[in-house]
């Protein structure tokens, strides 16, 4: 669903050995896509979309990834430039058993995102939930923007376009 303000960049690549972040082993055939929205609340459902067309219905991980997704751009919209007037890019990567979510935004951030476990709140509780569904999540900070990362470890499955990721 591209519309204004809305880029997307879909690059299935092959991962070459000492990739930032590579969850993959060199050679793997990786899905690599992400699009790029507007801060501005509507952008959190077109990022589940998103996620939903990428993955496609079936696959194991799709809600995690989506639930972990909708909280990242959540927090990126009410907590850093890109809910004021800015952008927020939403990727996913994946490579072999490996789902890798990221939300980029705009700026860096006063105090880094940390789980809150605060019963009597009445929001926060974002990370908390990433905590508890993701195998592992972190923070990037450079050249003026944030990334959250978050990560997913299940079986092989089939490529949107029918290709199969190879078997570790």
């Amino acid at each position: 669903m591209a519309g204004q303000g809305v880029r997307r960049d879909n690059a299935p690549r092959d991962v070459q050995d000492g990739d930032p972040g590579d969850p993959g082993d060199p050679g793997d055939t990786a899905l690599s896509t992400t699009i790029t929205l507007p801060g501005v609340e509507r952008s959190v459902a077109v990022g589940r979309r998103f996620v939903r067309d990428t993955l496609g219905t079936r696959h194991p991980a799709l809600e995690k990834v989506a639930l972990s997704v909708s909280e990242l751009a959540t927090n990126a919209i009410m907590h850093t430039p890109s809910g004021d007037g800015g952008h927020l890019t939403i990727g996913i990567r994946a490579t072999g058993h490996v789902i890798r979510a990221e939300v980029t935004n705009d700026g860096t951030m006063a105090t880094k995102p940390r789980v809150r476990r605060d019963a009597e709140a009445e929001n926060g509780r974002g990370i908390l939930i990433i905590e508890a569904l993701a195998e592992s999540w972190g923070v990037i900070e450079d050249s003026g923007t944030t990334t959250v990362w978050v990560e997913f470890r299940d079986g092989s499955w089939a490529l949107p376009d029918g290709h199969q990721v190879p078997e570790r």
